[in-house]
C-alpha cells in the first residue's frame, strides 16, 4: 500500500526575483523584530531553513523550536484523514 504524502500549508512564502534577490514579508520582519537594513540570521541544513530573531538566546530559540514542532504536528494531523 502506498504511503500517502501530506503537505503542510505554509503561512507565507519568500519570493525570489530573477537576480535571486528576495522580498522578506512583513510577517517575518515583525516576528524576527528586524527593520529594513538589519540582518535576519538563519540556520540551514539539507532540508530546512530557520530564520530567527537575532535577539534570542539559545534557550529561547530552543523553546521556540519546541512550539514550532508542536504546531507542525497539529498542522499535519489536520491534513490527514
Amino acid at each position: 500500500m502506498e504511503e500517502k504524502q501530506t503537505r503542510i500549508r505554509p503561512v507565507g512564502t519568500i519570493k525570489l526575483t530573477k537576480t535571486s534577490k528576495a522580498h522578506i514579508p512583513e510577517l517575518i520582519r515583525r516576528e524576527t523584530e528586524t527593520q529594513p537594513g538589519e540582518e535576519i540570521p538563519f540556520v540551514i541544513n539539507a532540508a530546512t531553513v530557520l530564520l530567527y530573531n537575532p535577539k534570542l538566546d539559545l534557550e529561547q530559540l530552543l523553546a521556540s523550536l519546541e512550539v514550532l514542532k508542536q504546531d507542525l504536528k497539529l498542522r499535519f494531523k489536520e491534513k490527514t484523514p
